[in-house]
């Protein structure tokens, strides 16, 4: 056989074979946006330091006055929220502290946390983020299982030491 034709069969063999993994590899990121994580699988991947994650709160962010006297500490972040949890109500950008949008990565694989589970507002906000999934049972299954909760304001993360030498 012609050496031009063998080459020319091994770059085809090698193309159709890189399509297939690259449609492998959407499929299971459609999948994974299906399958909602539970609090203790989110909670072994925080643990895990070869996970990065990025959790987003689309909780309201505050109490209102007027709801501040019935509302439960679920219901808001500055109540509770998951340790690292960067707040965007709604989904919405105009809702969210200005140096929380700061640390939104839409290419990070994220976790969407709501105050139970709400498949719909997972669904507004998973157009968002490129790998992305929702706490199953939201914050309330996460109070539940009594995993660690921040309460208060937004703080963004402190800039790194790095830990290296110099």
């Amino acid at each position: 056989m012609n050496a031009k034709v063998e080459r020319a069969i091994y770059i085809g063999i090698i193309l159709v074979l890189g399509i297939v993994l690259i449609s492998f590899g959407k499929k299971e990121v459609e999948l994974k946006k299906q399958l909602p994580l539970t609090a203790e699988e989110l909670y072994k991947k925080l643990g895990n330091p070869k996970i990065t994650l990025q959790i987003i709160d689309v909780r309201p962010y505050e109490a209102s006055e007027e709801e501040e006297d019935e509302a439960e500490e679920t219901d808001y972040y500055t109540g509770a929220h998951i340790p690292g949890a960067i707040p965007l109500p709604d989904c919405d950008e105009s809702k969210a502290p200005e140096e929380a949008l700061k640390q939104i990565n839409p290419y990070l694989p994220t976790v969407i946390i709501s105050k139970d589970g709400n498949p719909e507002i997972f669904r507004k906000c998973a157009q968002k983020f490129n790998i992305v999934q929702n706490l199953k049972g939201g914050i309330l299954a996460w109070d539940e299982a009594g995993y660690p909760e921040d309460e208060g304001e937004y703080e963004p993360p402190k800039a790194g030491g790095g830990g290296g030498c110099l």
